[in-house]
């Protein structure tokens, strides 16, 4: 038996032909949304899946997070992608720094990934292939 058919996707999970895609949705801290993101990611590196898209347009329920928080966050969201997952996340405009701190400091850990206010932008920067400098059609 694979780990494919022993491991159930988490909710809101969908595979797309060139990707994967997860809605997270619901009310809570920034920490329950980032335990739940966490587990996706550690839930597409181990199954393989080398690009991921994370809409977390409809999880409401905490304020802006600090830098601190996105720190941590970010660290965290670096150590389960374990080098192997891209990730474009979208986000709320308004809770986006405009420096892109938790950007740097994944990427800083060893984690590709980007935040975005759209999924299209998201999309476009996801499936991007620089080593043909183009994007992938979906």
């Amino acid at each position: 038996m694979s780990v494919h058919e022993t491991v159930k996707a988490p909710e809101h999970f969908e595979v797309m032909p060139d990707y994967c895609r997860y809605g997270l949705s619901g009310h809570g801290s920034l920490a329950e949304a980032a335990s739940k993101v966490i587990e996706v990611i550690t839930y597409a590196r181990e199954q393989g899946i080398r690009k991921l898209l994370i809409d977390t347009t409809k999880w409401t329920g905490h304020d802006r997070p600090d830098t601190l928080e996105r720190y941590h966050v970010a660290s965290a969201f670096a150590e389960a992608s374990q080098f192997a997952v891209r990730v474009a996340m979208v986000i709320r405009p308004e809770l986006m720094d405009p420096e892109k701190f938790e950007v740097t400091v994944a990427r800083n850990r060893g984690m590709l990934g980007n935040v975005f206010d759209s999924e299209e932008k998201a999309l476009a920067w996801l499936l991007w292939r620089p080593e043909l400098n183009q994007f992938q059609d979906t």
